[in-house]
């Protein structure tokens, strides 16, 4: 399970920090957002200069979550060290972490000796994507490249893109993980162009899941079926963004250069819409009139997972929603109304009597999605 890092995560006060250390990769996975990759590195004494920078800014953070972010970060793990050694050789007035996510290709001798020495300080996500075929499939024939057995031990926190090619193996490419215990974070990439038949063989998929579940209350649910249906707010008059970007995120490119979030990046979006992202406003409340006509009325606006630097890099528009992944989202936000309701009528739910009746308010709300 996650250590520590769940303790900080979106709670008020906390400022997320991402260092891109590297814009290379050893790996080109099929659903990579990253489309501009190069040998460029940050300089250690930039590095520096922004940790202590964003350490001591007065802007209402108390705590910060920096986040070794690449490419692959561990292509410079050296610097990872004497970055994090840096944090750790001072008295600051903001309590901080560190956190990678990774490949785990390279992540063997040293550098697992170096993470099990910092684990009180530090938080790693190894991406899988289910069975090794699966993972084969999206990844670069990498999965036996990875040493299984230290992130079930040390790290056990797998994140899995689903593709087209490895959505008929969701639930068992799920399972399997768990039953290498693993907690799992299951989602559907972004950006990629669904099928017709796509959203019948999720939801065959997610049913699977739900019984799986049903039968083996010992795992912690997927985030496939774990979407916020309880925060759902479908009468509310004030639009809540999914997206944590905002004045507490901040993404630092190679050369020092702040963007949004690392998907707002030249990275990803390239220097030309990288520029015009760094004059968007996520501090102006968000209205209705922002979004797509499709999403206005929507009773899971503001829950719906969508990555606003990838809609920005497709169409332009932050708030834009690709209609293939809008025609998933539905059917997914269809399945996890069903398991919860499976869950409250099994009495497997604590609630008080308020948080009863919004859930099956927000259970009924979802419905509407079908028609």
């Amino acid at each position: 399970m996650r250590k520590n890092l769940d303790k900080f995560m979106n709670k008020p006060g906390t400022k997320i920090v991402i260092l891109t250390l590297t814009d290379s990769c050893n790996l080109a996975c099929t659903y990579c957002y990253e489309h501009n990759k190069a040998p460029n590195t940050m300089a250690l004494e930039t590095a520096l200069t922004i940790v202590e920078k964003e350490m001591t800014m007065e802007d209402g953070s108390d705590f910060v979550c920096i986040y070794y972010f690449g490419g692959e970060p561990y292509l410079q793990f050296e610097e990872i060290k004497k970055i994090h050694s840096f944090l750790k050789s001072r008295q600051w007035p903001k309590g901080w972490f560190g956190f990678t996510t990774t490949n785990g290709t390279l992540v063997h001798g040293e550098v697992q000796q170096w993470l099990r020495d910092n684990a009180s300080s530090m938080e790693v996500y190894v991406s899988l994507d289910g069975k090794r075929e699966m993972h084969n499939k999206n990844r670069c024939d990498s999965y036996d490249k990875i040493d299984l057995d230290f992130f079930r031990k040390e790290y056990p926190f797998a994140k899995m893109t689903v593709t087209r090619e490895t959505l008929p193996g969701l639930a068992e490419g799920v399972i399997e993980l768990h039953e290498q215990g693993f907690e799992v974070s299951a989602n559907l990439g972004y950006g990629i162009p669904w099928e017709e038949n796509d959203p019948e063989i999720l939801s065959e998929q997610l049913l699977r899941l739900i019984d799986y579940y049903m039968a083996h209350p010992q795992y912690k649910p997927a985030t496939v079926l774990n979407l916020a249906i309880m925060d759902m707010d479908p009468e509310g008059e004030h639009l809540k963004r999914f997206c944590g970007v905002g004045p507490l995120m901040k993404s630092y490119d190679v050369d020092g250069q702040v963007y949004p979030c690392h998907a707002f990046a030249p990275l990803c979006l390239g220097k030309e819409k990288a520029e015009k992202a760094k004059s968007l406003d996520f501090t102006c409340p968000l209205t209705k009139d922002m979004l797509d006509e499709k999403c206005r009325n929507c009773p899971a606006v503001g829950v719906c997972p969508t990555c606003y630097g990838i809609n920005f890099g497709a169409s332009g528009n932050v708030y834009h929603i690709n209609e293939d992944h809008c025609r998933m989202m539905k059917v997914q936000f269809l399945a996890n109304a069903l398991f919860k309701y499976k869950l409250y009528q099994a009495g497997r739910l604590s609630l008080t009597p308020e948080e009863e009746l919004r859930l099956l308010r927000n259970i009924q709300a979802v419905q509407k999605l079908a028609q």
